[in-house]
This record gives C-alpha cells, sequence and structure tokens, in this order.
C-alpha cells in the first residue's frame, strides 16, 4: 500500500497502462516521471491508496504485485470497491467506452450514501458522445463531486508558467495560438487542442474557449465516427484565433506559438521534453526598431510531473474550493472541439459553432472498446520500453523504480 496516514484516501478503477505500466514505457523519455496515476498518487505523500478495481485478474494480481496492494483491497466490482474502500479520490483509468457509466454510477452510489467520493479524476476523452460528457458534468456539479480531466498539461508546471506570464499581460493580448502534433482528434487531439485552449489566455483559469471551428479530416474516413486525424481554424471566445495541425507534422511535431501583441512563448518538442522559449517585441539595442528580441524563459523553482501535478490540484480543490485545472466541463468542451472539426468537415469544411445542437454526436475512441481484451493481456503481447543510452542512463539513475510503503 501506499504510506499510511494520508490525508486522502484514493482508489483506482481500471488497472492498466495509464494506472501503472505506461511509466515503464517513458523511461529515457523527456517526460518527467511518474506519468500514470498510481506513481502520481505514490509521490504525494497526503495520498493513501486504499484499493483499486480491474475486471481483469492478471490486471489485479500484476497491479497488486507491483504496488504491494493486498489482494483483499483488489475488486472485480468497481461498486464493491467504492463501498467497502470510501475512498475520497477515484480514478476512472477505463478505455472510454464505460468511462460515462462508471461516473454516473460513482454519483449514484454517493448520493445513496454508499460511498463517500469526493472527486473524481478521469481520463480522457471524457466520453464517446455528447450527451454523455452533459450527464457526467451535470452529475457532479449537482452531487458536489469534482470532476477533473487528465488533460494534464493543464496542470504541467512549465504549461502552468507560460499561462501566468500571459495572464499577467507579458505577451500582450493573445492573437495566434498554433500547434502541431500528428493525434486523434479525440484520443490524444485532446493534449494538444487542450494546451491551445490553455494558451489562449482569458478570464476562466481553466482555458479560453472556442467559438467556431473549420475543420478538415482524413477524407473518405470521415463518414464514420472513428477517432481520426484532422486540421482546424479555431475562435476563441477572446478574439484570439488557434490553428491545429494533427496530420503528420515533420520537424514541426509538438511545436506549439503562443503568439501576444507584445511577446511570444514557443514549445519545442513539446511531447518529449521541455524546450520553452520567451520572446519580446522589443528593440535589440538602443533606438533600434522593436524587433522579437529572445530572453530566457523563467523556470519554475520547483518541478513535479504533470501528473503529480493533477493530484496536487485534486487537493487543492478540495481544501479551497478552487475550480479545477482542466475541470469536466473543459473535457466536455475539448470532446466536442474534437466533433466540430469532423462535422465541419463533413459539411464542406464550413465554420461550425459551438456549443453543438446535436448531442447525439460522438466519435469512437481509438483506444480499446469494452469488454474486449485489453492490449497488455492479449497474446504475445511484449511490454513497450525504450532501447538505447538514453534509457540505460535513467535507469542507472533510478528511473522505473516503484515506491512503496
Amino acid at each position: 500500500m501506499t504510506p499510511r496516514g494520508g490525508r486522502y484516501r484514493a482508489a483506482l478503477i481500471g488497472l492498466g497502462r495509464i494506472a501503472d505500466t505506461i511509466d515503464d514505457e517513458q523511461v529515457g523519455s523527456g517526460w518527467l516521471l511518474p506519468f500514470s496515476h498510481m506513481g502520481a498518487y505514490a509521490e504525494v505523500p497526503e495520498i493513501e491508496v486504499v484499493g483499486a478495481a480491474d475486471l481483469h485478474p492478471e490486471q489485479r494480481h500484476a497491479f497488486g504485485a507491483r504496488w504491494g496492494i493486498a489482494a483483499e483491497h483488489l475488486y472485480a466490482s468497481y461498486g464493491e470497491l467504492l463501498e467497502r474502500e470510501r475512498p475520497d479520490i477515484v480514478s476512472v483509468c477505463t478505455t472510454a467506452a464505460p468511462r460515462a457509466q462508471i461516473v454516473l454510477d460513482i454519483v449514484r452510489l454517493v448520493r445513496e450514501g454508499r460511498t463517500a467520493v469526493k472527486c473524481i479524476w478521469a481520463e480522457k476523452p471524457l466520453a464517446i458522445s455528447l450527451a454523455d460528457a452533459d450527464a457526467m458534468v451535470d452529475a457532479c456539479r449537482d452531487a458536489g463531486i469534482v470532476l477533473i480531466i487528465n488533460a494534464m498539461r493543464a496542470s504541467d508546471v512549465y504549461y502552468r508558467r507560460a499561462r501566468a506570464l500571459i495572464d499577467a499581460g507579458e505577451l500582450g493580448r493573445m492573437l495566434q495560438i498554433t500547434g502541431y502534433g500528428a493525434r486523434n482528434l479525440s484520443h490524444m487531439g485532446v493534449h494538444l487542442i487542450g494546451a491551445l485552449c490553455m494558451l489562449a489566455g482569458g478570464s476562466d483559469p481553466a482555458g479560453q474557449r472556442v467559438a467556431w471551428v473549420m475543420g478538415e479530416c482524413e477524407s473518405d474516413k470521415a463518414v464514420g465516427d472513428d477517432d481520426l486525424l484532422g486540421n482546424a481554424y479555431l475562435a476563441f471566445e477572446n478574439g484570439a484565433r488557434g490553428f491545429v495541425r494533427m496530420f503528420p507534422s515533420g520537424a514541426a511535431t509538438w511545436t506549439i506559438d503562443a503568439i501576444g501583441e507584445t511577446g511570444m512563448v514557443r514549445i519545442l518538442n513539446a511531447n518529449d521534453g521541455y524546450e520553452f522559449e520567451l520572446w519580446r517585441l522589443e528593440p535589440a539595442v538602443t533606438g533600434a526598431a522593436p524587433t522579437p528580441v529572445r530572453h530566457v524563459f523563467p523556470r519554475p523553482q520547483k518541478v513535479w510531473s504533470a501528473a503529480v501535478g493533477q493530484v496536487k490540484d485534486i487537493i487543492a480543490c478540495l481544501e479551497t474550493g478552487k475550480a479545477p485545472n482542466c475541470p469536466g466541463e473543459m473535457g466536455r468542451h475539448l470532446l466536442e472541439i474534437a466533433i466540430a472539426i469532423r462535422e465541419s468537415h463533413r459539411r464542406g469544411n464550413v465554420r461550425v459553432d459551438l456549443p453543438l445542437a446535436d448531442r447525439s454526436l460522438f466519435i469512437r475512441s481509438s483506444e480499446t472498446l469494452a469488454g474486449e481484451t485489453p492490449a497488455a493481456l492479449r497474446p504475445g503481447r511484449t511490454p513497450r520500453s525504450r532501447h538505447g543510452i538514453l534509457p540505460q542512463i535513467a535507469r542507472a539513475e533510478g528511473m522505473g523504480t516503484r515506491r512503496r510503503g
């Protein structure tokens, strides 16, 4: 178990990759670890993990063995987990298909007094359909449960520092936010689109909302409801504009530019490292006309992973009543943007206004569908890991070693 004495009891539902084993894959990458929900909980002393649930006994056994969680605290039924362990915080780490029902079941058990959940940390995308996302957001709000979505750049210390500079007016009025990736609109596009919303500034700490989009997708595939690659022009409510490219982007992959009237933050290699640049429009020498001049980006003085940042944000929400860095409402908005990009393509690349009137629209997530065998348990599947000099150095530094209580 994680160390005893934590102020908050946490539990996990779904014990696959994002709950735990993704950390193994990232040893030797540019990501700050831990990346997983369980790894993040283990890093925060205020948290005690009291139990976990998964339909698959192999995953329960492996998870318990890795983290020292006794079999009596591992469940096939998440309902039994919630009633017996009565956690304050629950991570919902399943694939997208069952996520809405699990969240709604948690709310129902809270209303019936059968569990004591105060916060749900749900994986992304929030749901598959807009109707499900609406139901999840409304149910949690009405029950007084904090709903946080794992678009984790919202809690990354470097991104938050960039947003603080924007909020302080250091870049002037925001004009354009551009991001390049190569990801599906809903499943992984949440991260890139969410970063653009966050860096667009505005009055909402969670990020600026998009008013309308124009998009294109992998053309002959857009007749279906699969999670596609796409590009889009975004009009933010505060007047800023954005462009997101999720077709293959070559050497620009995971480059983000947040451009204001007087400055710019440029993020390079944003999916596998931390290269942040600050540019200001000013004379390079006395008497010269203003020109873009690069400055040292003011890095945070304390650094932790984005996943640990999510846990710290959960605690702050519970203790101060602050709004989450990425609340359920933003998770729903990011899903809606993804669907709107596809709808724009279907309608001939026209402008599509948000919110969408048809709440039955959905994107079938690129994740495993409900009821299928998880990828990690399929015959012949070998665990993902990195090879080469950087993983060797990282392991020598202790990366990949799990902390147990």
